[in-house]
């Protein structure tokens, strides 16, 4: 792929902002923005930042990371199946560079791999919000964005009820309750054989088949899982989450009989003031499990059976005074890694953390929203108490121009090396206690406005990376982190929507280019693997007072898998089909998705289920969309 000069590239992206912003005056005086709203989606502007807000629907929500993967700038990567690792990047990051929180309380494990969007059921869920580039200071901020899950906090009724049925062995039930005015409980279970057919073109080679034309079923894939929740919203608000997951682990070889395993069980609880409380307070606990079985060497190099523990607790407080708010946050967290079958194999570490934010907005015309982070840790391992500060600066400026809104973003992040990459992990990966920490400088330039009944979004970004953390591997197999010297991402983000007589509109999409610019020649001047190049996402439906009929189109291409950009991924184009009713208070959905029948690969030589069926029954029915008006 050939290198795009940056400066054009950017300066045309500002552009092409630039022009539509100068169409502002233009529009109806007094006009007052509405979100865009397509199926529970809203975009708006928090001050200068940009946020994507999903409400979950129980009837169509899938998993988190199929409700995730349509949002403009968010990136889903699937091992495939249901209840299989994803994780989700944010304008071009990596998994590990977006933190993802449960009602505040990160999710990532201790090992340091990407937090997986598979642990935390939608059911659970009563929306998602998405912070690209700037994060408010009371969330706290991966390297490229934060993606906050929120709870539900009210029933439907007293008992509520849903149950999923779908191809490739797919089931899921879940109830919840209001036990009393301040209790409320919920609990499921889901599970999937995920045998679907692919062609496998890891196979053993077949001289009746000599191009591994052939397709085969999926083997080795299945998952389940069990969850429950609680809460208690007295003077204090309680809450307890408990996982228990098993995962199968196929090999790319789609080998008969494999053993591997990993099974995560995760026990989190938090108590914190009431919501709404002018200063908010939260003491919180998670205490992970992993256990990684792979006992005749399938996977790795070596049989492992890899026991991994991380306990976590933090301390928040955070509030607002006049146009100032406040936060602080202390954090400890303790990792333990053991192999059974090795007794030399073991990893203790700590890391205490401590973070400070201040951010403030202006009443002028023009609103300055301007934010300073302070944050210090300490990481003891082997004798070693490496310490590190980090400054993080930010400041965003915003106006109404009659229908439309402009905002700016300039800032800087860090993100701290994970325990996995510093000192190593299930004897496949040397530490590198040497590590320096990811820094990110990033800016944006967007608008929102309201042209001939029409909400639209635009947004030119940009990421300039140094010190980033990458894997490397010797001729064994062994791989070890590295930092690299720099990296730049830069793109567009665009949506479009309208509602009239009945009928919703969507249109969403990104377009992004990353470049290798590290000493590397191999890899300098090329696209970072694992990153798409052109998104596209668009939503049509019809509703009446009990029925609505959709169908959705999402497209990507443009990614590779390796440095190099020898290895290409097909692109993915996938149509779905799904109609949504009610039968008195029994709400039903039946979904055909991936009309095509493409299985797509989002990590290399993981491919994704073809074309698949999927029947949901919720009690009671949620509202069907009815017809609504423009905005």
């Amino acid at each position: 792929m050939p290198v795009i000069d940056r400066p054009s590239s950017i300066g045309s992206c500002c552009a092409a902002v630039l022009a539509l912003l100068a169409s502002a005056p233009g529009c109806a005086a007094g006009t007052e923005l509405s979100p865009v709203i397509v199926d529970g989606e809203r975009a708006s502007l928090d001050g200068s930042g940009a946020t994507i807000r999903v409400d979950v629907d129980p009837l169509s929500a899938i998993d988190l990371a199929e409700l995730l993967a349509g949002l403009p700038g968010v990136q889903v990567r699937s091992a495939g199946g249901l209840g299989s690792y994803s994780e989700a990047g944010l304008r071009g990051s990596n998994g590990r560079q977006v933190r993802v929180l449960l009602d505040g309380l990160p999710l990532d494990t201790g090992g340091g791999e990407a937090s997986s969007l598979s642990l935390v059921s939608p059911l659970l869920l009563s929306s998602v919000e998405v912070h690209k580039g700037r994060v408010p200071v009371g969330i706290g901020s991966g390297l490229a964005g934060t993606i906050n899950l929120r709870s539900r906090t009210t029933l439907p009724a007293p008992l509520a009820a849903q149950a999923r049925l779908g191809s490739f062995g797919e089931r899921q039930v879940h109830a919840a309750a209001q036990l009393a005015d301040p209790v409320q409980f919920a609990a499921g279970t889901r599970e999937a054989d995920n045998d679907f057919t692919y062609r496998n073109t890891f196979g053993a080679f077949d001289p009746a088949d000599p191009e591994r034309n052939r397709h085969e079923h999926r083997r080795n894939a299945g998952t389940r899982q069990h969850y429950a929740w609680l809460r208690y919203a007295g003077p204090m608000q309680l809450t307890a989450h408990a996982v228990d997951d098993t995962q199968e682990l196929p090999t790319r070889l789609n080998a008969e009989g494999t053993a591997a395993r990993l099974q995560t069980q995760s026990l989190a609880l938090a108590l914190s003031s009431p919501p709404g409380a002018d200063w908010r307070t939260s003491l919180s606990h998670r205490h992970t499990r992993e256990r990684f079985r792979d006992p005749v060497s399938e996977l790795g190099l070596q049989a492992q059976d890899t026991r991994d523990d991380t306990r976590r607790s933090a301390l928040s407080v955070n509030g607002t005074v006049g146009r100032l708010d406040a936060a602080a946050r202390i954090e400890h967290e303790d990792y333990r890694s053991r192999d059974a079958l090795d007794g030399g194999a073991a990893i203790d570490a700590e890391r205490l953390a401590a973070e400070t934010g201040l951010q403030w907005q202006s009443a002028t015309p023009w609103q300055l929203d301007a934010s300073l982070q302070l944050g210090w840790s300490r990481d003891r391992h082997d004798g070693d108490r490496p310490a590190h500060w980090r400054i993080e600066p930010a400041v965003g400026l915003s106006r109404r121009f009659d229908a439309c809104r402009i905002a700016a973003n300039l800032g800087h992040r860090e993100r701290l090396p994970t325990f996995f990459e510093r000192y190593g992990d299930r004897g496949l990966f040397k530490g590198n206690p040497e590590l320096s920490p990811e820094r990110a400088a990033y800016a944006d330039l967007g608008t929102r406005c309201l042209l001939a009944n029409v909400d639209m979004e635009l947004t030119a970004f940009g990421q300039d990376l140094h010190d980033a953390i990458s894997p490397t591997y010797n001729g064994q197999g062994i791989g070890r982190s590295v930092n690299t010297e720099r990296a730049l991402i830069y793109g567009i983000e665009f949506g479009a929507g309208r509602s009239w007589n009945g009928w919703d509109w969507h249109l969403g999409g990104t377009w992004q280019q990353t470049e290798d610019r590290s000493a590397v020649r191999a890899s300098r001047g090329k696209q970072l693997p694992g990153r798409y190049e052109q998104q596209l996402d668009t939503r049509l439906s019809y509703g009446w007072p009990t029925l609505r009929l959709q169908y959705a189109f999402r497209y990507e291409a443009g990614q590779y898998y390796d440095s190099a950009n020898l290895l290409e991924a097909e692109p993915l184009r996938r149509h779905d089909l799904a109609a949504f009713g009610s039968v008195g208070a029994l709400g039903w959905t039946l979904q055909w998705l991936n009309l095509r029948d493409d299985n797509a690969e989002q990590f290399n030589g993981f491919p994704t289920p073809g074309r698949r069926w999927l029947l949901s029954l919720t009690w009671p029915a949620t509202a069907v969309s009815s017809p609504r008006s423009s905005p």
